[in-house]
């Protein structure tokens, strides 16, 4: 069968997987997003020529083939690499196809010279020193994710070689090299909270393919947009994350601002009458789950009282107080329980891949030297599944994390310098999303 996704967006991957991650480095990747703008009045003959040509660079390094060395191999660290589309080159002069439909209006708000808002209803504010809708700034976005260092750096190199040496043989070269952000997965499964993070996250392969996938029934396409299936939506936003604040919390009301035990990832089942969260010791701990187990990986349905569990503990479970607070949770809030299956829209199921970063602050006001976050991915059939998500009261309209009534600065917790959402479209001859540019190749 003729893979029809791009190598990038890692469905098969067992993100929570302790044991195997320590032991092979499946969850301790590299990653970088890169961003590349085209040059106004760019002929679109010759863009496409330079991105088939860019192309035919990243699948020789996927080889470890690089220009400087011919003949010669190097270490090509298992590089995926992953293109995908703004909405701005759907505007250009000459372009074959139009801006898919479900695409159209699909965008992060602009931010404001203060930051603001990065959606209408949405509490997830930009950060006010650094602060950047790429979907909206930047045309071309790249992916390359690997399991060393030296193969993501390479691959960002070799694509400033490329354009390089393209601009010198001529002025009117369409590529412009713009910026990259970069990040890398934690062999602890944890995230800077100190939770262990994505483990709510779909179950590999056919569960997530739904979620992922255009589908012409499914995303209910109009004719035009048949050329999209197969393809998906990639949102991107780095996020910073407040870890004075975060830290200023005690350990329990961190608990149960997630959802999840701290130290070994079990969902909580309920809270006390002095608000102490709960958790049923007979739940599998992180280090022991080495594949998708519901009762670890799905939390109750905090809209029930959990039934399975021995008297003595349901006993200490206050049922009023457990319903409110943990329907506010991380996990009650971007976890809703229905019989909706998840390839439909209306199911809000996406498929997240993160990646850590950890970077100098330049910020002259603040005296933390360091900025820490995480660069989320999300990869969807349509826009609307996330964004439904981020401005919707029942889920986080009303919240930029989740928790707000155990503590009311915690949407001061999370703040975005950069996000975006692109077209990934599905593999094709000679590049991904050539039948945008040109409707027959030679």
């Amino acid at each position: 069968m003729v893979r029809k996704y791009q190598t990038g967006i890692l469905f098969n991957n067992n993100i929570f997987n302790y044991k195997n991650s320590v032991n092979k480095y499946t969850n301790n990747k590299s990653f970088t997003i890169l961003f590349l703008k085209v040059r106004k009045k760019s002929d679109i003959n010759d863009l496409a020529s330079s991105i088939e040509k860019l192309w035919d660079v990243y699948e020789n390094l996927k080889k470890g083939r690089i220009k400087d060395l011919h003949h010669q191999r190097v270490p090509h660290g298992f590089l995926s690499i992953l293109l995908g589309y703004g909405q701005n080159v759907f505007q250009l002069k000459n372009i074959v196809k139009e801006i898919p439909r479900d695409f159209k209006n699909s965008q992060f708000l602009s931010p404001k010279k203060d930051g603001g808002y990065i959606l209408e209803k949405s509490q997830l504010s930009y950060s006010k020193d650094f602060h950047e809708n790429v979907g909206l700034n930047e045309d071309i976005i790249v992916q390359f994710v690997a399991h060393t260092q030296l193969a993501v750096n390479r691959a960002i190199l070799e694509t400033w070689k490329h354009i390089r040496d393209g601009l010198s043989s001529s002025t009117n070269y369409p590529l412009i090299f713009s910026k990259f952000f970069s990040g890398f997965q934690r062999d602890d499964g944890r995230s800077w909270l100190g939770f262990h993070d994505e483990v709510s996250n779909m179950r590999p392969g056919k569960e997530r393919r739904n979620v992922i996938t255009i589908h012409r029934e499914n995303n209910e396409l109009v004719a035009s947009d048949f050329w999209t299936e197969y393809g998906t939506y990639m949102a991107f936003l780095r996020i910073e994350v407040d870890i004075d604040l975060w830290d200023s919390i005690n350990k329990s009301k961190q608990e149960l601002i997630i959802g999840r035990d701290k130290l070994f990832g079990r969902p909580l089942m309920g809270v006390d009458k002095n608000n102490n969260p709960i958790t049923y010791n007979k739940i599998p701990n992180a280090q022991k789950v080495i594949s998708y187990n519901k009762k670890y990986h799905d939390h109750p349905d905090y809209f029930k009282q959990v039934s399975n569990l021995p008297q003595k503990l349901k006993d200490k479970i206050d049922i009023n107080k457990s319903f409110k607070i943990l329907n506010e949770s991380h996990i009650g809030k971007t976890r809703h329980f229905d019989k909706i299956k998840n390839k439909f829209v209306p199911s809000r199921r996406i498929f997240r891949q993160g990646f850590e970063f950890i970077e100098p602050s330049n910020n002259n006001i603040s005296n933390i030297p360091i900025k820490v976050g995480l660069n989320f991915l999300s990869f969807q059939n349509d826009p609307a599944r996330l964004l439904f998500i981020l401005t919707d009261p029942n889920w986080l309209g009303n919240s930029s994390f989740g928790g707000d009534s155990q503590f009311r600065d915690i949407n001061r917790l999370l703040h975005v310098q950069a996000c975006g959402i692109f077209f990934i479209p599905k593999m094709e001859k000679p590049f991904p999303g050539s039948c945008i540019f040109k409707e027959n190749w030679n």
